[in-house]
């Protein structure tokens, strides 16, 4: 995840009234004012203590206040290449968009039918299904992660879903050799480095199953690599979401139906 995401996360995870969701907002509504900051710039434009600051920037997973301060410069300055799933010159217009989200769907479409295989899905759906705790780390929300969970809690098994690495950290706590963890990672410059979170999860003992790249920097702690392919961001995106739900349907079909 990159900063915006992890404040986005934290935002909505946050209830109504912490002082930490109050912060983060302030943060991504003046994200203008944040190309060249300090501790005491945004403690003064929060309205908050420096120690706040500082426990905002520790939930957010950064080990020092200068890892979050570059990557918040970053991200203010180069506004343009963050939070993009389109090339910016595919979407200058409706009529150009529509048209690539399309050829992109369309290559959903191929890799669906080319690398999803049936005997795949029931091998992965069984090893599920003799697992005892599911975990997903992900840089992003979804529902069909949400459906599966829902899924799996209603067949007996533990499972969570964290997007931030010090939620990450603690749930690495409960997991064992009987566990699978799906973890998904969107890697370039400014992509939090995950490394600890990888080495905690093989340390315990559990299945890491990459939602990512065969030649990802964590692929050597992976026990298995999904949706290897090298295609369009938002491409990706879309067949990860149905790789979970095949996963999903395919395990209730399975286990809970019949």
């Amino acid at each position: 995840m990159n900063v915006l995401q992890c404040l986005t996360e934290l935002y909505n995870s946050q209830d109504i009234d912490s002082v930490y969701r109050k912060l983060a907002l302030k943060i991504l509504g003046n994200l203008d004012q944040m190309k060249r900051v300090t501790i005491y710039d945004i403690a003064e434009l929060t309205n908050s203590s420096r120690t706040t600051v500082w426990r905002l920037v520790q939930k957010l997973g950064y080990d020092s206040f200068s890892d979050f301060r570059y990557a918040l410069q970053s991200a203010a300055s180069q506004y343009t290449y963050y939070n993009r799933m389109v090339e910016q010159r595919k979407s200058v217009s409706g009529e150009k968009l529509v048209s690539e989200i399309a050829g992109q769907l369309t290559e959903v479409r191929k890799m669906v039918e080319e690398q999803f295989s049936a005997e795949e899905i029931d091998e992965l759906v069984d090893e599920i299904s003799d697992s005892s705790k599911v975990h997903f780390y992900l840089p992003f929300r979804t529902s069909f992660v949400y459906s599966f969970q829902q899924n799996l809690w209603i067949d007996g098994k533990n499972t969570e879903c964290h997007c931030l690495i010090p939620d990450m950290m603690t749930a690495t706590q409960y997991l064992d050799e009987n566990s699978i963890t799906i973890i998904s990672t969107i890697e370039y410059a400014e992509t939090q480095d995950m490394t600890r979170v990888f080495e905690e999860v093989s340390g315990r003992g559990s299945a890491i199953w990459l939602a990512g790249s065969a030649e990802s920097r964590y692929s050597d702690y992976a026990d298995r690599i999904l949706l290897s392919s090298k295609i369009k961001p938002a491409s990706w995106i879309i067949a990860f979401e149905c790789y979970i739900l095949m996963l999903s349907e395919r395990y209730r079909g399975k286990y809970i139906d019949n």
